[in-house]
C-alpha cells in the first residue's frame, strides 16, 4: 500500500481510462440498438466502418453477441 492520500494515476491516465470506458459503452449501446449491424452502428456513431472495426477489436467487442437483440 502507498502513502495516505497518494494517487497512483495521473490526471491524464484517469481521463484516458474514462474516455476508453465511455467509448466502449457507446459502441456496445449502439450495437445493441442496431442488432449487431456494424455498418449501421458506424453511421450512428458518426465514424467510418474501419475505425469502428478497429475499436471493437481493441476492446474485444464481438458484434455477434448483439445479433437478434435489436432494441426497439
Amino acid at each position: 500500500r502507498g502513502e495516505p492520500g497518494r494517487v497512483d494515476s495521473s490526471l491524464r491516465d484517469i481521463a484516458e481510462a474514462a474516455a476508453a470506458n465511455a467509448e466502449q459503452q457507446a459502441i456496445r449501446r449502439v450495437l445493441q440498438i442496431t442488432g449487431g449491424n456494424r455498418s449501421e452502428a458506424a453511421r450512428l456513431l458518426r465514424t467510418d466502418y474501419k475505425t469502428l472495426y478497429l475499436k471493437m477489436k481493441q476492446y474485444v467487442i464481438d458484434a455477434g453477441q448483439f445479433r437478434g437483440s435489436r432494441a426497439p
